[in-house]
């Protein structure tokens, strides 16, 4: 029989022995290579750009993503963040399935991503809160001025998705539709609830509720350049703005027993008709 002593020596040897060996291998991985394989294949599997400045351990399995920059192919910034932290479950490994969590700060919010990819099955989760309009830099490059925090989730199995997602004290400035301008809004809160099959976005609720101006948006949309596009607006001016306004107002005949005029908008996304 083996006695205590040794016992517990040679164990000692072994963890040591393995926690040196995890050491090395963190400090002398190959990192550089890592990232310069990870925005390659995101450069070959998709139309993005993926730019990471630098890859650090924290642990075996987790890492540190160091300025994180997403873009298309003509090198507009879709998303960016200082710092993203990714987690590797070992677990899910093991049973086949490569799994990656990432989490970090972006846009004076927190921004949270989850990805599984089996045989059979696609998982996609994105969970964000407080995240800042205003500094999302492709409305700034795009012209688009709006304010507000936002925040909610999205999950997506295979091809079907749901979205819930709110905003507050949201605000639009100097916007326009098609050369038309749009007076300037403000809203207090809002709520999007929305179904996404395949190519096909079905808003089940938009709400938004501001003390000039409350919006209500339901249907569904092809998101593609040339999908069919099938949506009910109803809206209820202020009589402050209905006065300002009067001139749009006009426009719009149908009106329900709350106040709310109603039109709807059809023909395609590129090319939106509306109806009144």
């Amino acid at each position: 029989m083996i006695e205590r002593k040794k016992l517990i020596r040679w164990i000692s040897l072994a963890a040591y022995f393995a926690a040196a060996f995890l050491v090395f291998l963190l400090v002398l991985f190959p990192f550089d290579r890592v990232k310069s394989r990870i925005e390659s294949e995101v450069r070959a599997r998709t139309s993005l750009e993926l730019g990471i400045a630098r890859i650090s351990p924290r642990f075996f399995n987790r890492f540190l993503l160091t300025d994180v920059v997403v873009s298309d192919k003509e090198g507009k910034v879709l998303f960016e963040s200082p710092a993203m932290k990714v987690h590797l479950p070992l677990f899910g490994l093991l049973r086949g399935l490569t799994s990656v969590n990432l989490s970090g700060r972006a846009y004076g919010g927190d921004l949270s991503l989850r990805t599984e990819q089996g045989a059979k099955r696609r998982f996609l989760s994105v969970d964000a809160n407080g995240l800042d309009l205003g500094s999302y830099t492709l409305f700034k490059v795009m012209g688009i001025k709006l304010s507000g925090k936002t925040g909610g989730t999205f999950e997506m199995t295979n091809d079907d998705g749901k979205a819930r997602l709110w905003v507050k004290n949201l605000a639009s400035r100097e916007l326009k539709i098609k050369g038309f301008p749009v007076p300037d809004l403000d809203f207090e809160q809002g709520w999007i609830e929305a179904d996404l099959k395949g190519d096909r976005l079905t808003v089940k609720k938009l709400d938004l509720e501001g003390k000039e101006l409350k919006i209500r948006v339901s249907g569904d949309l092809v998101l593609r350049e040339r999908g069919s596009l099938n949506l009910a607006f109803k809206i209820k001016p202020s009589e402050r703005l209905a006065k300002e306004q009067a001139l749009l107002i006009a426009f719009l005949k149908n009106k329900d027993a709350e106040g709310f005029y109603q039109f709807s908008l059809g023909g395609t996304v590129a090319e939106p008709l509306p109806r009144l």
